[in-house]
């Protein structure tokens, strides 16, 4: 169990791992959202750390400086390489060929300012919603890994080699199970932090006894948009090249953490 856990915590991150194990990617599609929990905490040691002595347009930016600089990087340059390929009219050979290519177009320079820049407006705005609900808004990396997760149960690996084609014997079920253990973990390791340090206890009480179904429901419902960016990707690669790669993995999970935060926008517009 380990080796599957640290073999998929070494694809995804940037994190040195101590000591020996037996690379076995096999366990990729029920781990990948539990390796979610490290970008989540590290987010969350910034937003409660930097509030008392950070601006907040300041604190944001420096939250996905780490997130992108320790676990990221990877997925973002996954989903450049996607829009260099699929956003121009080019054949499925000039496609795969753009996706092989380490340089980087105008249409992946756009997307990768354009999904950094609307990521961090709504964790701008969402600060006040991450102070009440904090392990659901402050949860989108696990629904982005979700996705990744996710996606190769739905389309076969364009490639028998290459990262892509280790997570080829997905099954949707345990992409479901990691990210409910990891939901469960998550909220266990906020509930922890708020009471040990006495961070917005009585805000956090009240929320919890007078919000509790509404609360409840965002938590739940907003890793459900890993499946949307699952789909989409899986129907993308699949009609245009008849297969996925590891690019359309880090892109799946940087759109659905995207839509993970964008539904957090939402339920934060219909409460208040």
């Amino acid at each position: 169990m380990l080796d599957r856990f640290f073999s998929t915590l070494s694809l995804v991150s940037r994190i040195p791992i101590k000591g020996r194990f037996s690379f076995d990617p096999s366990g990729m599609d029920f781990y990948l959202p539990i390796t979610g929990l490290f970008p989540a905490f590290l987010g969350a040691l910034v937003f409660w750390g930097g509030a008392f002595f950070m601006d907040s347009p300041i604190l944001v930016v420096i939250m996905l400086i780490l997130q992108y600089g320790g676990f990221n990087l990877f997925h973002l340059d996954g989903l450049v390489d996607t829009a260099d390929a699929f956003l121009g009219n080019f054949s499925r050979e000039k496609r795969i060929a753009i996706l092989k290519d380490s340089r980087i177009g105008v249409y992946g320079l756009f997307a990768g300012i354009a999904v950094l820049s609307l990521k961090a407006a709504l964790l701008y705005s969402l600060l006040p919603f991450i102070e009440q609900f904090p392990a659901s808004v402050l949860a989108y990396p696990i629904s982005g890994r979700f996705s990744a997760a996710l996606l190769p149960a739905l389309v076969t690996p364009l490639r028998p080699e290459g990262l892509g084609s280790l997570a080829k014997d997905t099954r949707p079920w345990r992409a479901v199970a990691g990210t409910l253990i990891s939901l469960l973990l998550w909220t266990a390791i906020v509930w922890g932090c708020l009471v040990l340090v006495a961070l917005f206890p009585f805000r956090l009480g009240q929320d919890l006894t007078k919000g509790a179904p509404f609360a409840g429901i965002i938590h739940l419902a907003l890793p459900v948009t890993g499946v949307l960016s699952a789909v989409f990707f899986a129907r993308l690669y699949g009609k245009h090249l008849g297969g996925y790669t590891g690019d359309a993995l880090g892109a799946a999970i940087e759109i659905g953490e995207l839509l993970h935060l964008a539904g957090a926008y939402g339920a934060m517009l219909y409460r208040y």
